[in-house]
């Protein structure tokens, strides 16, 4: 019976998997024990290999997927990689080829420069010439200018010399000269009536006359000028003289005028001293107006000699008695002047 229940036993491990707990462990030998142990062992290692086997598996499969993916990026990267390369070799080139024709353009410029600064040398040496000859030309043109300035100066002072002799008597009707049977017996007709004391020594006086100008014109409403050539310089200063202390001149009851003959630069040069002629009168600095259109005029006991208001200008700055004088006259005068710039400029625009 112990032999049959020992088969049985046998036959049991052999077939059944036992737990240490099982109540069967109690009743089992040291051999049969062992015998469970074993198994127990070579269960659990086999258990272990196909759980290293499945793990051993698994972990293939990871890798081999891991080994795919990383491939996979890796391949990715590398053609990223590759296709970004490309592209900035293409760059590189098309730089490369853009920096070549900068190259070939900077070299273009420098050669345009290099011609536009040899044109400017070029251009800088005529310009030098033409400077030169510029200068050459305004010296000459202002040396031109000052000879006809001179000439006209000179033709001036010829033609009031040529004029010095000369009466101008003004307001006597037309044809009246030829009812006086010519202009001497006129002449002598206005010494007579207005001056008898000079009546004997200025008969047959006149060396010519004329009436100005040579044509009449019928629709002026006065009178031409008369023109009597004094052959005598000092016997036509005695009449003006006379004129100026007479104040007032007649022919045949009418009343005329008599004054020195002049070309019409010097009445205009002796017209411009009127105002300031007027205002040192006043102020009782003695103004005369000499031959042709000289202003003198007595200051600090002295007589002063002037030719053109400038120089007068510039003398009244130094004197500030003369300048409270003179000083509104001039202000006009500039302003005056400024207006007709103005007007100019206007018209000219």
């Amino acid at each position: 019976m112990r032999k049959q229940g020992k088969k049985i036993l046998q036959t049991n491990l052999d077939v059944t998997s036992i737990k240490p707990n099982d109540s069967m462990a109690e009743e089992m030998t040291e051999k049969e024990f062992r015998m469970y142990i074993i198994k127990m062992i070579r269960e659990a290692n086999d258990e272990m290999k196909e759980q290293m086997q499945a793990l051993n598996d698994e972990m293939k499969e990871q890798m081999q997927a891991l080994i795919d993916r990383t491939n996979r990026q890796l391949k990715e990267q590398i053609q990223e990689a590759k296709d970004h390369f490309n592209k900035e070799l293409e760059i590189l080139k098309k730089n490369q080829t853009e920096i070549l024709d900068m190259k070939e353009t900077i070299n273009q410029i420098k050669n345009s420069i290099e011609s536009i600064s040899n044109r400017i040398e070029h251009l800088e040496d005529r310009t030098s010439d033409i400077e030169d000859k510029i200068f050459n030309l305004e010296n000459k043109a202002e040396q031109t200018e000052k000879m006809v300035r001179n000439h006209e100066q000179n033709l001036q002072e010829l033609w009031d010399i040529m004029k010095r002799p000369n009466l101008r008597i003004i307001g006597i009707e037309e044809g009246l000269e030829k009812q006086a049977k010519g202009m001497n017996n006129l002449f002598n007709e206005i010494i007579s009536e207005n001056f008898p004391n000079l009546k004997n020594e200025m008969e047959n006086q006149v060396q010519e006359a004329y009436r100005t100008p040579n044509t009449q014109n019928y629709n002026r409403p006065t009178p031409r000028h008369i023109i009597m050539k004094i052959p005598n310089i000092q016997n036509k200063d005695r009449i003006l003289k006379a004129v100026r202390e007479k104040n007032q001149i007649t022919f045949r009851g009418k009343p005329i005028r008599i004054s020195a003959d002049f070309s019409i630069q010097t009445l205009k040069a002796r017209r411009s001293w009127n105002n300031i002629f007027q205002a040192l009168k006043e102020n009782g600095c003695q103004p005369r107006i000499l031959y042709p259109a000289k202003l003198t005029f007595k200051f600090d006991d002295e007589i002063k000699s002037f030719h053109d208001k400038q120089k007068l200008k510039e003398f009244t700055k130094r004197k500030p008695a003369l300048q409270n004088i003179l000083n509104k006259i001039f202000h006009e005068e500039e302003m005056k002047n400024k207006e007709k710039v103005i007007s100019y400029c206007l018209r000219e625009a």
